[in-house]
């Protein structure tokens, strides 16, 4: 009896122990499986990190070519206000050429009125000969 009692303790024992041997693989393979998705984690991690830097990178370059293109903007804005105050500048007049420009402008009316005056006194004289000559050929 003793020896049926040792022949089922090992029995049980070597039961025990394939059992274990069974959860030793699982724990294996489980263990083989988190070693497999903490390395897929990783290398995600690293290509999201890759793509987040080169984003970044494009973002510094986009604003870099912005500034670089609102820097040509501004200088062709100042460039083209320079040339528009430049054309103004010729176009101002100094006080002393505008008293000229008025004098000349005061001289030529004065011109033209006296050129109307001329042309009524004109008129006035060629009325009176007339007057006179009909009169003189009515009285006699």
């Amino acid at each position: 009896m003793a020896e049926q009692l040792l022949d089922q303790m090992i029995q049980k024992i070597n039961q025990i122990m394939s059992s274990l041997d069974g959860t030793i693989a699982q724990i294996g393979q489980m263990s083989q499986s988190i070693t497999q998705m903490s390395q897929s984690f990783s290398e995600q991690t690293v290509s999201m990190t890759e793509n987040i830097r080169l984003i970044v990178e494009v973002l510094k370059q986009f604003r870099i070519q912005s500034s670089i293109s609102l820097k040509e903007l501004s200088e062709d804005f100042n460039t083209k206000v320079k040339e528009l105050w430049d054309k103004k500048s010729i176009e101002v007049i100094t006080e002393d050429e505008k008293k000229a420009i008025e004098t000349i402008k005061q001289a030529s009316k004065t011109v033209a009125d006296n050129l109307y005056f001329a042309q009524l006194l004109n008129i006035i004289q060629s009325i009176r000969e007339e007057t006179n000559r009909i009169i003189s050929s009515t009285q006699s």
